[in-house]
């Protein structure tokens, strides 16, 4: 697309028609008329423009992390520009916290230091439980318990941006907590809005392989046969040590479901029905953070861990204070480890040059906006495996015409 066709764009609505949106909100942040609405979906969180309302600023597609699709992409593209920072294992000293959240309690409990040190205000975080429990809830933390509440990995669409409106309501200093996407979009609305730079003070990413849809946890409750999703008021995706259980509560607590994760879970839920974005993703990394967290998958950590431990990078200066202030004060524990250590635990998720994601995005330039020039990158990777992955996830999205309900 050239420079006279992306002036003609001027809101996000294409970004929603073909179908790469990721849910993260940031646009419904920074629309001056309020003219844009997240919808929550069987299947996504999506935007909804009110046409009538829109201004035509274009200022929702400047923030969005999806808008570079929309001009074409270079499936030669790296994962990894930027120089890893220091690396190490760490768990929360809190052997509760540590025990229920996802792996070793890493994010929770610096929360909870920062909050105790009096660093931070509030932390933007998700939880699923209430009346509507496969709808992770946005929201800020400003104490012990809400943060407790938040505890724990979410693989239903997740939209954090959302919770920033309230940060420019009130002043105060946050941590957020969020998927690659998320911080890009959080990264982007602080070009544009000075006062989410000055009350965001640190940014924690996680490695992400891509964002489930809920229907897939709904189809995974309700296929059990002894669970009525109207009965649910809590799902815990992980905890309970590690690498955890996946467990539904009904009310008051009581327990309707308890399956592992690994060989549970894992395959019928975290690695289903992904966003379409999810697919043409080049940043697993969350490189715009000041933190990345992930879960350190290696055999040995498999057959020797039971509690569990987060493996962390650093990426800046304020991401490293955070961290060594926990461990100086005890709230945090932790082991150096190397980069290669670090990236090794997701090995999949480091895109190089036989990586299948080339793939994947140049067949949906092709499908999409029939855009030829990318038939012959796609021929380049045809010999590589996982291809007809891509082709199959994408010709679904095409012709979905419900994609996102």
């Amino acid at each position: 697309m050239n420079k006279r066709a992306k002036l003609k764009i001027k809101s996000i609505d294409p970004i929603i028609r073909q179908k790469i949106c990721c849910g993260c909100g940031a646009c419904t942040v920074i629309c001056p008329t309020s003219c844009i609405n997240l919808i929550y979906g069987q299947k996504y969180n999506f935007p909804q423009v009110d046409s009538d309302r829109c201004s035509s600023c274009g200022k929702c597609l400047k923030v969005c992390p999806s808008a570079f699709l929309l001009y074409g992409a270079d499936p030669g593209s790296a994962d990894e520009p930027q120089e890893p920072g220091d690396c190490y294992l760490v768990h929360c000293a809190d052997e509760r916290v540590r025990l229920d959240a996802a792996s070793g309690g890493f994010i929770t409990g610096l929360i909870l230091h920062l909050m105790d040190k009096g660093a931070v205000d509030g932390a933007i975080v998700a939880r699923c439980e209430g009346e509507t429990p496969l709808i992770a809830e946005s929201f800020i933390a400003r104490n012990r318990d809400a943060v407790l509440s938040s505890c724990g990995s979410k693989y239903v669409p997740v939209s954090n941006c959302t919770a920033l409106r309230e940060v420019l309501q009130r002043p105060g200093r946050y941590i957020f907590i969020g998927t690659p996407c998320m911080i890009e979009g959080l990264t982007k609305l602080q070009n544009f809005m000075p006062a989410l730079k000055e009350r965001i003070v640190l940014s924690v990413g996680f490695v992400c392989s891509g964002m489930a849809s809920r229907i897939s946890t709904k189809n995974y409750i309700e296929n059990d046969g002894k669970v009525s999703i109207r009965d649910v008021r809590r799902i815990a995706y992980r905890g309970d040590g590690w690498p955890g259980r996946f467990r539904v509560f009904g009310k008051n607590g009581s327990l309707l479901m308890d399956r592992p994760y690994i060989g549970g879970s894992l395959v019928h839920v975290v690695s289903r029905d992904h966003y379409l974005r999810c697919e043409n993703c080049l940043d697993h990394w969350a490189h715009f953070s000041d933190i990345v967290v992930s879960d350190p998958w290696t055999a040995q950590m498999m057959k020797n861990e039971t509690i569990g431990r987060s493996a962390v990078m650093v990426r800046t200066r304020r991401g490293k204070e955070s961290i060594e202030s926990g461990i100086r004060q005890g709230g945090l524990i932790a082991d150096p480890i190397t980069a290669e250590e670090m990236f090794s635990f997701n090995r999949h998720l480091v895109i190089d040059s036989r990586h299948p994601r080339h793939s994947w995005m140049a067949i949906y330039q092709l499908i999409f906006f029939r855009r030829m020039r990318y038939l012959l990158p796609l021929f380049k990777y045809l010999a590589v495996k996982r291809t007809i992955t891509g082709l199959r996830t994408t010709l679904n999205a095409f012709f979905d015409k419900k994609y996102y309900l």
